[in-house]
């Protein structure tokens, strides 16, 4: 429920320079002509304590960018993420006053919601255009349980737990131009390193069912330091 909202705004997002881009040029706003949207799916791969608490994550990410300069060597870059780095599910009753006889699927989802903003440098011409940044921002954590039906429709859920952890960001990465003309596509492939604070956040057993139908959370602490590598594009002028 909650990753298929948070990639909707994501793609929109990313999708923001490319809108303006699509436009005439005689038409358009300088704002809009020094405006560019990517959009990338993305792998994160916890770096030291937690590595040993969190898996590989999966998700997307969407950034913004505003070109400074005629030739688009320095810009400013907006950028937000989401990646599901563990689940779980269980059958349950739906409700302890009709017994067992209707049964739903308990779903939960541990989230990364990476965010930041900062520099970019590009090299602006030829077939491989390099290009660094780099950003301050921070990491949200969440849990979300849901119910799900038989037919995969949520009915009801609930956040477990969310915290927040400071962090800065270095990245790199190429475009390589693959369309041309009054909207330009580049294939962006790119790596950042998040160094994250400390956080609470959960894992894959930290939630634990009670018999009174309570439960008991036991979160992990930790620096929230990762890898992010990212294949996407780049749309805009």
């Amino acid at each position: 429920m909650f990753k298929s909202q948070a990639l909707a705004a994501i793609i929109v997002a990313g999708s923001m320079g490319g809108a303006a881009g699509a436009q005439d040029t005689t038409t358009v706003s300088d704002l809009a002509r020094r405006s560019s949207g990517s959009f990338a799916f993305m792998q994160s791969r916890p770096q030291g304590a937690f590595r040993r608490n969190v898996g590989l994550g999966y998700g997307g990410s969407g950034a913004y960018l505003y070109r400074l300069d005629a030739a688009g060597v320095f810009s400013i870059r907006a950028e937000v993420g989401v990646v599901a780095y563990g689940d779980e599910s269980r059958q349950a009753p739906l409700s302890s006053t009709i017994g067992g006889r209707v049964q739903v699927k308990v779903q939960t989802n541990n989230y990364i919601i990476p965010m930041n903003i900062g520099p970019q440098v590009m090299w602006p011409t030829g077939a491989v255009r390099p290009y660094v940044n780099a950003g301050f921002g921070g990491q949200a954590f969440l849990t979300e349980s849901h119910v799900e039906t038989e037919s995969g429709s949520s009915i009801a859920s609930t956040t477990n737990h969310s915290a927040f952890a400071p962090s800065w960001v270095a990245g790199a990465g190429v475009y390589l131009p693959v369309v041309s003309g009054r909207a330009k596509v580049s294939l962006d492939l790119g790596m950042q390193y998040l160094r994250g604070g400390r956080a609470d956040y959960l894992t894959t057993g930290s939630i634990v069912d009670l018999p009174d139908s309570q439960i008991h959370i036991t979160p992990s602490r930790s620096d929230t330091h990762m890898i992010v590598v990212k294949i996407g594009a780049r749309i805009g002028w």
